[in-house]
């Protein structure tokens, strides 16, 4: 044991002691170098709207236990590499460590030691020399320093993670890394970080929370009607079901599935194959356990596409959701307050309440680039705290006894409430820029001059765009409402103090304008057409309103410069160098803002369309448009032209639109049909308006438009009328439209050829038929245009001719378009046929009468005798 160092125990347990420190350093330098970061785990954080970044409430996320230490590592330099190399240096100590435990044995263990102490005095050498390497103990401190600073920045995460600098003393770049860290877990790495007090956000969402519990409350309401719309659906699903028979499960099968027989043990239709069981099905000789499952699947099939594909119709059977539902639409009908912008904040602010934790105190938000989404929010809560009647419980309101008699009378405002509660609205503007769509949807609607209107959510878009565009065409489908529309966009101007709105429109529906004005506003009407026009137009240029002029008016009037301009059936200044054209162009042009209408689609008149467009942004109309495709043409005028189609906004697909077309007699029809009402001949006077000699009637050239219409948008016509000579007029005045006539002389076998011929004829055909000889018993579903010449005595009548297109395996709306004369005995005939008239009150009791389709018929004597009288007196024939 010559020159062997001899080591004492107090010197041996030092440098163990030391070697164990390095040991130690070596073990937690391995543990950071072999740790991943976990992603923090989203507990309790809110996504804001529009991907606009995160609601981050305290404690709403876990932080993995090492992410402060890990980003310490990280950010001094060369420190991995450095704990590399000390966890190197220290795997070599650790074997020398273990071998010099016995270099300091006792008396006899020196006495015996041998060879086994000399290898523990060499170890302890050895380990003794590689610690007081100078090099190696500056990289041991080295680390040991780092070491320091990572378990230092360990502490400050187990006082709580941070992603804001503050009293806290939590240096910058952990703060960094936390915020890092967040950002990967959501996917969104470029996020800002900001704080703020939930104080008031608290309050209003607890307020929120209430208002949705509250049984009369918009939320409520809406959960009742979707649960009432479901039971409806399925109602109407059964129905049909009930009414399609067998055979129609093949085509929700592509195998050979057995059907004879069925009808004998009393399987007829899909519904009696979903409620027959299993052994029923397998009594029929050729059925067996597998085809009669087969079977059932088939028809389980056909009764979810029913439900899946059936729109939000109400309907006009008062089955016991329908009822429900429209008793939910009037009750919604009393609260519903709110316009559109106010709504859709409340329903976003109910929205976060649903998702939002309660709480108070400090949150943190982290916002993405735009922060639109945080903007939105925070704006959401302060106008929700600066208009706190939003958020309060709605008052108990009481439902009338005859919601389904109103609903009847006023189902587009019902079906308007329905899209309006369950939020089934379509504004289109598709190709609007941004800035303008915000723009629009961000405009309050005054309407303090609107009377029983509830505009649907594409209406009041349309009257919106066209308050910001200044000048547009409106291009909707038949059957939207272009005419409320326009009212609307009238009631808010007069409300800001530019009071003159001026309709120009054909002749035929001058009536029609002056009615809906008077129904929908309350502004002061004029009708500039007729004797005393230079009156009308005289007091509307002073006390401003609305003034309903023709073309020719227009073109021959002096008028006053008009706040809005309304150009009804705008296709007729399609012509620039026509002089009605140029007329309504200097109109247009002295108005600040101007509204053309017109239902012809895009597609079919491009070169026309640049006309009109060019009336109201000559700056979007350039050489070569009409070469343009119709989609490229639409991206380029959207700015001043807006059209829905039906199938985009109506959700509810409405089988039945009707309207009433108010036609305004010509001279000579006011002097024919006053004849016939000297000579007190009701049929005389019912046909008067289209039988006029020598002339053109009124009805006749409101017929000829419809027509029109009807070819621009590809569909058919059924005519009815009550009388044979009317039929004469109709097929002398349509011509080639023409593809047959129905009638009591047209034998039946030859009936079903007519209607064959026009379900193959193009758009604008029309086939003619008498009320009481087509009525019942045919399938037109290739018409979907009916119009109705003159009323009927008997309202079933006319329910039953609507009924020969308005019928299952029709795919297109139904349009019908009652003609009625003004102040004839049209009219009369609808005072005294109406819902709430005195004859329904006398022959329609509900409770009488509820299942007897006739109800609200009376006899023609009856009528006759009471129209004659009223019409001779109205007229002077009589004292």
């Amino acid at each position: 044991m010559t020159g062997m160092a001899e080591f004492n125990r107090e010197t041996l347990t030092a440098l163990l002691s030391e070697a164990d420190g390095v040991l130690d350093r070596a073990r937690r330098a391995s543990l950071l170098l072999d740790a991943a970061v976990p992603l923090p785990g989203i507990r309790a954080t809110v996504e804001l709207p529009g991907s606009g970044g995160w609601l981050i409430p305290p404690g709403a996320v876990a932080w993995p236990e090492q992410l402060y230490a890990l980003a310490e590592l990280d950010r001094l330099p060369g420190t991995r590499e450095r704990f590399r190399s000390q966890i190197a240096a220290a795997a070599v100590l650790a074997s020398l460590r273990e071998k010099a435990k016995g270099a300091a044995p006792g008396f006899f263990g020196r006495l015996f030691g041998g060879a086994g102490l000399e290898d523990s005095r060499r170890a302890a050498q050895e380990l003794q020399a590689r610690l007081a390497d100078p090099a190696f103990g500056a990289l041991d401190r080295e680390v040991g320093g780092h070491l320091a600073a990572v378990e230092e920045a360990a502490r400050h995460q187990g006082r709580g993670v941070q992603l804001h600098p503050g009293s806290h003393g939590t240096p910058g770049h952990l703060t960094a890394a936390a915020r890092e860290a967040f950002g990967r877990a959501v996917g969104h790495p470029a996020l800002i970080f900001t704080q703020y007090d939930a104080a008031r956000q608290a309050s209003v969402l607890a307020r929120a929370r209430a208002l949705a519990q509250d049984p009369n409350s918009e939320p409520a309401l809406r959960g009742r009607a979707e649960h009432l719309l479901s039971s409806l659906t399925a109602e109407r699903a059964g129905i049909l079901l009930r009414q399609l028979p067998v055979d129609a499960l093949r085509t929700a099968t592509n195998e050979r599935l057995r059907f004879t027989g069925l009808e004998s043990v009393g399987v007829n239709t899909v519904a009696d194959v979903l409620e027959a069981p299993l052994g029923r099905l397998t009594q029929v000789h050729g059925i067996g356990g597998q085809t009669a499952r087969r079977l059932k699947a088939a028809a389980e099939t056909l009764r979810r596409e029913a439900v899946v594909t059936h729109t939000t119709g109400i309907g006009d059977t008062p089955t016991t959701a329908a009822a429900g539902l429209v008793r939910v639409l009037a009750h919604f009908d009393q609260i519903n307050n709110l316009d559109e912008a106010q709504r859709a904040r409340r329903r976003r602010i109910l929205d976060y309440a649903g998702r939002v934790p309660a709480g108070g105190g400090l949150w943190d938000a982290a916002l993405t680039p735009d922060a639109a989404g945080w903007e939105q929010f925070s704006d959401d809560i302060a106008w929700a705290d600066a208009h706190r009647e939003i958020l309060e419980p709605a008052d108990p309101v009481r439902v009338g006894e005859e919601t389904w008699a109103d609903y009847l009378a006023r189902p587009a405002h019902y079906q308007a409430l329905l899209a309006t509660l369950l939020d089934l609205e379509f504004e289109g503007g598709d190709d609007l820029a941004a800035d303008v769509l915000e723009r629009i949807r961000s405009l309050r609607l005054d309407r303090t001059h609107l009377t029983d209107l509830q505009l649907r959510g594409y209406q009041s878009f349309g009257a919106r765009f066209t308050l910001v565009q200044e000048k547009v065409v409106l291009g909707d489908d038949m059957g939207l409402g272009k005419t409320v529309q326009a009212l609307a966009v009238a009631a808010h101007l007069a409300a800001q103090g530019q009071r003159r709105t001026l309709v120009v429109c054909p002749a035929s529906v001058i009536t029609n304008w002056v009615r809906e004005s008077r129904r929908f506003t309350d502004l002061p009407v004029y009708r500039a057409h007729g004797a005393g026009r230079e009156e009308a137009v005289a007091a509307w240029a002073d006390t401003g309103g609305i003034c309903a002029i023709t073309y020719d008016g227009a073109r021959t009037t002096s008028l006053p410069a008009p706040d809005l301009v309304v150009v009804d059936e705008a296709h007729m200044v399609k012509n620039p160098a026509a002089a009605r054209t140029r007329a309504v162009r200097e109109l247009i042009d002295a108005a600040s803002h101007a509204l053309l209408l017109t239902g012809t689609p895009l597609e079919n008149r491009v070169d026309e369309f640049a006309t009109l467009v060019s009336f109201v942004a000559p700056d979007l109309v350039s050489a070569g448009m009409s070469s343009m495709s119709a989609a490229d043409f639409r991206v380029r005028i959207a700015p001043a032209y807006l059209r829905r189609n039906q199938t985009d906004v109506l959700d509810e697909l409405p089988e039945k639109l009707e309207q009433l077309d108010w036609i305004d007699l010509t001279p000579a029809d006011e002097a024919h049909y006053a004849d016939t009402v000297r000579r007190g001949s009701f049929m005389a006077m019912r046909r008067a308006a289209m039988t006029t000699p020598d002339a053109v009637p009124a009805k006749l050239e409101r017929i000829r438009e419809i027509v029109g219409e009807a070819e621009e948008a590809g569909r058919r016509v059924i005519i009815f009328t009550y009388f044979l000579d009317v039929l004469d007029v109709l097929e002398a005045d349509l011509g080639h439209r023409v593809v047959g006539r129905l009638s009591g002389a047209v034998p039946p076998a030859t009936r079903q050829s007519l209607i064959d011929a026009l379900g193959s004829a193009p758009g604008g055909s029309v086939l003619l038929a008498q009320i009481t000889a087509a009525g019942t018993g045919l399938n037109i579903q290739s018409a979907s245009v009916v119009i109705l010449v003159e009323p009927q005595v008997k309202p079933s009548i006319e329910a039953q001719a609507i009924a020969r297109a308005h019928r299952m395996g029709q795919t297109s709306s139904v349009m019908v378009h009652r003609l009625i004369g003004d102040d004839t005995v049209d009219e009369r005939m609808l005072e005294m046929l109406a819902g709430k008239a005195q004859l329904f009150d006398a022959y329609a009791r509900p409770s009488e009468s509820a299942a007897v389709h006739d109800a609200v018929d009376v006899t023609e004597g009856q009528l006759a005798e009471m129209i004659i009288a009223a019409e001779r007196e109205r007229l002077g024939y009589v004292s």
